[in-house]
């Protein structure tokens, strides 16, 4: 083999290892942030006051509870996103439809790691790129 062409394949087989740890990256970044993305989802209230509060209360992206008066420390929950309504606030709405879509298209991008078995890397990595952005 020729000098140059010896330098090209060192640089290729190179290039390749490289590539292939930057999706690897890339795949375990992406998985984390949809932990992050469904656990902001599913959970029902996760911004909220302790018990020894005078009236505690909670609130999520759709889900809030505020305390009830008296001495009790009872709790009235609101909100559910099967019932869009009940939503407090059109930017709390806002907010729940934009999180699940987020959440929709993190989850297919994860799904869509699995099109490197059939596909063109540079492809996958387009498609995953795109759907990345729009989350």
């Amino acid at each position: 083999m020729l000098p140059s062409q010896e330098a090209s394949k060192l640089y290729h087989d190179n290039y390749m290892r490289n590539s292939r740890a930057i999706g690897v990256l890339w795949a375990i970044f992406t998985i984390c942030f949809a932990i992050i993305n469904v656990v902001v989802f599913i959970q029902p209230y996760w911004i909220g006051d302790s018990v020894s509060t005078p009236k505690p209360g909670y609130f999520g992206l759709f889900h809030y509870c505020v305390g009830n008066e008296g001495n009790n420390r009872e709790l009235t929950c609101q909100g559910s996103f099967a019932d869009f309504r009940s939503i407090p606030s059109g930017a709390f709405k806002a907010a729940s439809f934009f999180v699940l879509l987020s959440m929709v298209l993190i989850l297919g991008c994860i799904t869509c790691f699995a099109l490197f078995f059939f596909c063109n890397t540079a492809t996958v990595y387009k498609i995953c790129a795109w759907m990345q952005l729009l989350a």
